[in-house]
């Protein structure tokens, strides 16, 4: 697993973004071993819910004389590329349904996560290419092309090296629109879910500057979206499963108060989404 690249821990800068009591959160899931608290409940920069995040204590709502006041939490270290949660179950379409829709396309720099690790896309494919040289998974020995490798998309590969050439969508693939369950209220608030309840911290109505967007983004949206992929043990393909959060950057919690925390939608969506009103 990918960690962040700090040395003092205090250099990091305290997260701080728009706070809510906890009494407001409506759901969520608290991590015990990272001393973190997920939460939804509503937001204070976009209608409907926000994702919030806090210190969690394992003695929270409980007597103070059971727990050790030593073992309280005061603040936690969230390094770059850590999971946080997922974002939602889902289908893919071939159309867009609503705002919370992921398309699924690479660059040859992408980070996914592929048995149970964050690696570059490059990595995670010859992963598999060296498991499926390895054990057949029913090739017959036949060197697979390059629309074998991953789902939906064209793939130059270079299995000698181990190196990623290039990646490309597949044009004559389009079922590639990750569409989010939004009908599982049972699941609503659980740990594979709740990342569909991020804002984006940096939308503004008034901002039509690009350069201005993205320098609030890397400020406020803490987060970044990744996705999540398994093997094909009939063919060898990689194939998404769902979108996962994770922290784009090292950042540091001092608070026990739900903070709500953002993720870049673009500056493209945000045209578009102006457009289209």
């Amino acid at each position: 697993q990918q960690e962040g690249n700090y040395g003092d821990e205090s250099e990091i800068e305290a997260y701080v973004g728009p706070m809510r009591s906890l009494a407001d959160m409506e759901g969520g899931i608290a991590v015990a071993e990272s001393a973190l608290h997920v939460l939804a409940g509503p937001s204070l920069v976009a209608p409907g819910r926000g994702l919030f995040l806090s210190i969690y204590n394992e003695y929270e709502g409980e007597d103070e004389d059971q727990g050790d006041n030593e073992s309280i939490v005061e603040e936690v270290v969230i390094p770059q590329g850590t999971p946080l949660c997922g974002y939602a179950r889902g289908y893919f379409s071939s159309e867009e349904a609503g705002d919370k829709s992921v398309s699924f396309m690479f660059s040859t720099d992408a980070l996914v996560f592929f048995q149970k690790q964050l690696m570059g896309i490059g990595d995670a494919i010859a992963a598999a290419a060296a498991g499926s040289n390895s054990n057949d998974n029913g090739n017959g020995g036949v060197a697979r092309g390059p629309k074998d490798l991953l789902w939906g998309h064209i793939v130059e590969f270079d299995e000698k090296s181990g190196r990623l050439l290039s990646i490309v969508p597949d044009k004559d693939f389009d079922a590639r629109i990750f569409i989010p369950d939004r009908e599982d209220s049972e699941n609503e608030f659980a740990a594979t879910c709740l990342g569909i309840y991020a804002n984006d911290l940096a939308y503004d109505a008034d901002n039509e500057n690009e350069e201005r967007y993205f320098e609030i983004s890397d400020q406020n949206n803490i987060l970044q979206l990744i996705w999540r992929l398994a093997k094909n043990e009939q063919t060898g393909m990689l194939i998404p499963t769902w979108p996962v959060v994770i922290a784009r950057k090292d950042f540091r919690l001092v608070n026990t108060v739900p903070m709500e925390v953002g993720l870049q939608y673009g500056f493209q969506y945000w045209n578009s989404f102006q457009g289209n009103k």
